[in-house]
């Protein structure tokens, strides 16, 4: 019977998430920040986007990428 309870509440909980898309979004390449991580010598691009007129939709990316490739673009 626990194990029937602790289902049914982990599904309860996550019926409600979700990754909602869209095929609106205004992305703009020169909108990509890089970032160099100090600590550990990896370089990440960054880059938020969000729909026209619509702040529900909106997105964060982060990834990692090559030093040698975005260390000219890195502020």
């Amino acid at each position: 019977m626990k194990h029937l309870t602790l289902l049914a509440l982990c599904a309860v909980l996550f019926a409600g998430c979700g990754v909602n898309t869209s095929g609106n979004i205004d992305f703009d390449a020169d909108d990509i920040q890089y970032e160099k991580d100090s600590r550990t010598g990896l370089c990440f691009g960054v880059v938020a986007s969000r729909k026209s007129f619509n702040a529900s939709t909106t997105g964060l990316g982060v990834t990692c990428v090559p030093c040698d490739k975005v260390e000219h673009l890195i502020k």
